[in-house]
């Protein structure tokens, strides 16, 4: 699917870790191989350290803590707000969605338009489309909440999962524009039929939890993990990368008369520096403008990544000056989707810490 999108920007982005670091030299330890195979591993793949939440702490608190932060700076009027879009691939209960249980925490005007979607690794690009989308039918502003808390579904036993995974929260505020050069250029590519490469096969209602799904055993690969836990065929995702992600990236731009060479950054999701550092080769970008560093840092937040990484690396250079990028995401599903546009000249663009313990207001 493609589509452009006129009249709209992102006006602000803000990052929200939390504070506890989980280093991967102490949870070697913990993996069924050698330290010495580990270590090289580690390496390799640019494992180093990752943020992940305390057992208090949800999905929906490391939001309304982000969004908070931003009505308490005044960077947002919570009384403009005209929707928020939620998106995660968890849920803090069944019933009510996350978008209901932010706004009840921050006490939202009741006009304020709540969705919720169920996305992976491409949700941040799906939620932007999404905003965009009611932005042109005359919305004015749209607040993305992307969040992953994911190191609850991966084991610690499991090396080829658990030092990939970090929890974090990205809040991206849309707005309306009527500069000629606001507009988002977008491309979505699913393939159903591959979805056994990156799943939890257990905790749906295909095959609810349980004392049979909780047994844990070891994989063909030598790590140990249960039916509970997150299954990553690693080869088959990253030849799926390899193949796919170049031909959308080229894709969404030829829908802004763009080429690769013209974007300034490619802000993509963020699986391991070793996949990153072979894209940008293969795409013959320089590797400083396709950043590989944040899964090495804060870990693989699934949706919240895109954000994640232009705080971290662009930061402060997005509220002075404006630039052409590409994001570019891919995941579970297996899915892809790609956005262009003009980013920069911000509003905010921050990183904040969760401090943990299951707090969602943030304390001036």
């Amino acid at each position: 699917m493609q589509s452009t999108v006129k009249g709209v920007k992102i006006r602000g982005i803000c990052a929200c870790v939390p504070s506890h670091v989980s280093y991967y030299e102490e949870e070697l330890k913990s993996f069924p191989f050698s330290e010495h195979s580990s270590r090289k591993l580690g390496k390799v793949m640019g494992f180093r350290e990752h943020r992940i939440t305390d057992p208090k702490t949800t999905l929906c608190d490391l939001g309304s803590y982000t969004l908070d932060y931003l009505i308490k700076k005044s960077f947002v009027n919570k009384d403009s707000l005209d929707a928020i879009i939620f998106v995660a691939q968890q849920l803090d209960y069944p019933v009510p969605g996350n978008s209901k249980v932010v706004h009840g925490n921050l006490k939202l005007n009741q006009n304020t338009h709540c969705v919720d979607l169920y996305e992976n690794c491409t949700g941040f690009i799906a939620a932007l489309f999404q905003a965009s989308c009611l932005i042109n039918a005359g919305l004015n502003e749209v607040a993305i909440i992307a969040a992953n808390s994911g190191a609850c579904y991966a084991n610690i036993k499991d090396r080829n999962t658990y030092p990939l995974i970090g929890d974090a929260a990205g809040v991206a505020i849309v707005s309306k524009s009527s500069h000629v050069d606001d507009n988002i250029s977008f491309a979505f590519r699913h393939d159903g039929t591959r979805s056994n490469v990156l799943i939890t096969k257990a905790g749906g209602m295909r095959m609810p939890i349980s004392e049979e799904t909780s047994k844990v055993f070891k994989d063909e690969m030598g790590n140990y993990r249960s039916l509970n836990d997150l299954y990553m065929d690693g080869t088959a995702v990253f030849h799926f990368v390899m193949d796919e992600v170049p031909k959308i990236i080229d894709e969404c731009c030829r829908l802004k008369g763009l080429t690769r060479k013209d974007i300034d950054y490619f802000i993509t999701h963020q699986p391991n520096r070793f996949m990153l550092e072979r894209l940008a080769d293969l795409m013959e970008v320089p590797r400083e403008k396709l950043f590989n560093n944040t899964g090495e840092y804060f870990g693989n937040s699934s949706c919240a990544t895109i954000p994640v990484t232009a705080a971290f690396n662009l930061g402060e250079k997005l509220e002075i000056n404006r630039y052409r990028v590409c994001f570019a995401a891919f995941g579970a599903g297996l899915s892809l989707a790609s956005a262009t546009l003009n980013l920069g000249k911000l509003d905010f663009c921050r990183m904040i810490e969760h401090p943990g313990n299951g707090a969602f207001k943030y304390e001036l």
